[in-house]
């Protein structure tokens, strides 16, 4: 990568971080405009799922969320869509909520930036959309339906897709890095789904190639094959080069399986689509500051699904460029905190006092920085740096969102927020942004939510 690529990649990141122009976002209805017309023209064509589908994604919801896989005679191409409309689907609507709409993963004011396309495994001779509301296959921009839904399937690519004009004017210069750890977050609930299903996926981010729609932005590639007997956690050897999975970052399907085994100790026992309908980030009124004490100890699983995504993610990207800080009150009082670096796998450095200012009062009494040294990144992978370390933060971050709803906890993510305040209260060496955060809750609350199926009849 040239110095100049660089440069120009390093300044774009430290723009829309250190310079961010977010104005207030008033309301849910913030823009007219929002949302892409080939989205709504889209609807109402779609192909429902298959038999073996729905009897597959039946099968996978009623698993238990910590394993083992669900088990049955259905064909990969079956359980690969399974998986796509368990991982995307509205979940529940909160009618009396500012934010109404929930899916198992978070999103700006619930907007959804994100989207799944399904993609033959070369070329785009097909492309086809998971709707979140019916779980339909819609056909995009003229594309056919394949003829044998469930072979075509079967080795196809899943494109994690993103489009940040979803979300309002007033976010400014966020809005692309928003919409990409939206996409992260997507990314991971999807690739906890096929595995769930049987299946043995492959994420990498930042693709190249990918030929998603006009107006979105692909942020992860996800390839699944049949998982071996009893060999959910392995990675394997390294299949065959699938055109446009080869990104900046990949996660193997035995790391994957080790941090989905850390994030789902709490929902043991649980169906895995009860727990995916109780990953909340709290009623949008709640103040994170007033919210009920949260101890360390209650957060433990959190804990544990993040160092254990992190230690995932740390061969994959560039050296020394990751880490992760849990802040915590000191003896309980309101006033003093204490943060301390956690290692991949687990182990805590030494903790320190963190100041509070004017610019770090926004907290809960558990939370979590993950701050980045972009210069590397910028160096190894020029204009696509950020596409490949928002959606790795998001997804690290999404496992610990799962590990706080299978403890009965809720768990915020946060973007706007002073980074040279944050990185000067957690010590931070130079180079270092805090570039996403996690606060965990103890009130979840309930808006008179009602279920959504996800399945047309």
């Amino acid at each position: 990568m040239t110095s100049e690529a660089a440069a120009r990649a390093l300044a774009a990141f430290h723009a829309q971080s250190h310079g961010k122009d977010v104005a207030p976002v008033e309301t849910l209805f913030h823009a007219p405009g929002l949302g892409d017309p080939a989205l709504r023209a889209a609807r109402g064509s779609g192909a429902p799922l298959t038999p073996a589908a729905r009897d597959a994604l039946a099968a996978l919801r009623r698993a238990d969320a910590a394993g083992p896989a669900a088990a049955g005679p259905w064909p990969a191409g079956a359980r690969l869509a399974a998986a796509c409309a368990e991982a995307v689907r509205v979940r529940r609507v909160s009618p009396a909520d500012r934010y109404p709409v929930h899916r198992s993963y978070p999103s700006p004011r619930g907007l959804f930036g994100a989207d799944l396309f399904l993609l033959p495994a070369e070329g785009g001779r097909w492309c086809l959309r998971m709707d979140p509301r019916t779980c339909a296959l819609h056909p995009w921009g003229g594309s056919p339906v394949p003829g044998d839904l469930d072979a075509a399937l079967g080795g196809a690519r899943i494109a994690v897709a993103v489009d940040h004009r979803r979300y309002p004017p007033g976010y400014g210069r966020l809005r692309p890095s928003l919409a990409l750890l939206e996409g992260g977050h997507l990314a991971a609930a999807l690739g906890l789904a096929l595995l769930r299903a049987g299946l043995a996926p492959r994420t990498a981010f930042a693709p190249e190639g990918v030929p998603v729609p006009e107006g979105f932005a692909p942020c992860a590639v996800l390839t699944a094959s049949p998982a071996a007997d009893g060999a959910d956690g392995a990675d394997g050897a390294a299949p065959a080069p699938v055109p446009g999975a080869a990104g900046a970052v990949e996660i193997g399907p035995g790391a994957l399986a080790r941090t989905a085994a850390a994030a789902s100790r709490p929902a043991a026992g649980t169906a895995l689509r009860d727990w995916l309908d109780a990953r909340t980030s709290g009623v949008s009124t709640a103040n994170l500051v007033t919210s009920a004490y949260v101890s360390p100890e209650d957060g433990d699983a959190v804990t544990s699904a993040l160092a254990e995504a992190l230690a995932a993610a740390v061969p994959a990207v560039p050296a020394d460029t990751l880490r992760l800080d849990r802040i915590v009150l000191a003896g309980d009082r309101v006033d003093d905190r204490v943060a301390s670096r956690l290692l991949p796998g687990g182990a805590a450095g030494p903790g320190r006092p963190v100041p509070r200012t004017g610019d770090t009062g926004a907290s809960s009494s558990l939370g979590f920085t993950l701050s980045a040294d972009f210069g590397p990144w910028a160096r190894a992978f020029g204009g696509r740096a950020q596409t490949a370390l928002h959606p790795l933060l998001g997804w690290i971050a999404q496992w610990g969102c799962l590990a706080a709803a299978g403890g009965g906890l809720c768990a915020r993510p946060m973007r706007n927020y002073s980074e040279p305040e944050w990185a000067a209260v957690l010590g931070l060496e130079p180079d270092e942004t805090p570039a996403y955060q996690l606060w965990v809750r103890a009130e979840r609350g309930a808006y008179l939510d009602l279920p959504v199926d996800g399945v047309q009849p």
